[in-house]
């Protein structure tokens, strides 16, 4: 079955934060993969700039319950879940960012929390050059987002909200001094590991 298939097309609405950034394009033109994982895709402005930028034949797999992070909880505006019965809808505004934007061929939804995803991930042996985790923003999510999709990652993993998330930069400086491995921090927002 196509999940893209028989949805309820709603208008464009690719709002998001930094998923424009050139980050996305230098790291896409200088690790060339074939596999690309996002943890935390909200409306898939990033991802839609990934796909727009890989080489032919590349697999975006975007992990998101699309039941919205703590931060979001009760809130209107930018982070409106658009409740439908109680329930989150965004999910549906994003199969259809991806559908306006002609990625369909190359944007693979899991809607699965990050966990059960990073599981399913190992036990199907699919494993990504390119990782970019942008989930929940609250420590303990952020270092399990990393402790799980690390051994998956080949060659880089990378976030945003460095200086907007204290717990980002805490969950990255734990986990990269746990592991005595180093990150850089680029534009003042984006933390990245690379691989060796």
């Amino acid at each position: 079955m196509n999940i893209y298939e028989n949805i309820e097309l709603l208008p464009p609405d690719l709002q998001g934060w930094n998923g424009k950034a050139d980050i996305f394009g230098k790291l896409i033109q200088q690790i060339n993969p074939v596999t690309i994982i996002e943890v935390g895709t909200w409306k898939g402005q990033s991802a839609i700039t990934m796909a727009k930028v890989v080489p032919r034949g590349t697999k975006i797999y975007c992990v998101d319950t699309w039941l919205g992070a703590l931060e979001f909880m009760g809130q209107t505006g930018e982070r409106d879940l658009m409740l439908k019965n109680g329930y989150p809808q965004v999910y549906y505004q994003f199969l259809s960012n991806v559908i306006h934007n002609n990625c369909r061929d190359i944007i693979i939804p899991v809607p699965q929390t990050s966990s059960i995803a990073a599981r399913w991930f190992k036990k199907q042996g699919i494993k990504a050059e390119l990782i970019y985790i942008d989930g929940s923003h609250d420590e303990q999510d952020v270092y399990d987002d990393l402790c799980n999709y690390y051994d998956i990652c080949t060659k880089v993993m990378f976030g945003d909200d460095w200086r907007h998330f204290a717990d980002v930069e805490m969950a990255v400086t734990r986990f990269c001094k746990e592991r005595n491995i180093t990150f850089d921090v680029v534009d003042d927002n984006f933390w990245i590991i690379k691989k060796q």
